[in-house]
């Protein structure tokens, strides 16, 4: 990684004590700099008990058609809730998402999303059910439900800084 080298880098004092110092001194600021840049990135704490935690409340959520993350061949939905405005994205691993911006109605998701092949704007509605979300159509194959997944990864989060950055004005 980029900032392993440098850390590594930067670090040729002898003092091993000003060296550690300097690290999380640049480490900060790297963070800072990446959070500024995602666009007002909310911070995420890992938490034990995600999945019970109903995705109107203010955080980032992911669901999938699969239980587990990652899956080929399967949908999943990663998006932040701030106040009753998403902004997210549907995907598929190792190939293409597509961008979305919505806002909830009670448990309702309306969501326009972007094509990420030729723009076009497509509106779906998903609905908050005991079991997860269940889309009115399905935006890219497979069935329409999505189950609540509890691990976020740094590929989730990187396409949902994606979707930001392309959706600024839907913050």
């Amino acid at each position: 990684m980029i900032f392993t080298t440098f850390l590594q880098f930067g670090c040729a004092h002898r003092n091993q004590s000003i060296c550690n110092s300097k690290q999380r001194w640049i480490t900060s600021v790297a963070i800072a700099v990446l959070v500024t840049l995602s666009g007002k990135m909310t911070a995420i704490a890992e938490k034990p008990n995600r999945l019970s935690v109903a995705p109107t409340a203010n955080g980032v959520y992911l669901y999938g058609e699969s239980s587990k993350p990652d899956v080929v061949g399967k949908e999943y939905i990663i998006f932040e809730t701030i106040g009753t405005k998403t902004i997210g994205a549907f995907y598929l691993p190792r190939s293409e998402f597509s961008c979305f911006y919505g806002q909830f109605k009670g448990s309702r998701l309306s969501v326009t999303l972007i094509d990420a092949l030729d723009q076009q704007k497509y509106y779906y509605t998903l609905l908050l059910n005991p079991n997860g979300l269940t889309a009115s159509k399905h935006p890219m194959m497979g069935a329409p439900t999505y189950q609540p997944l509890g691990k976020i990864s740094n590929n989730d989060l990187r396409i949902l800084a994606a979707c930001k950055l392309q959706l600024p004005t839907h913050q």
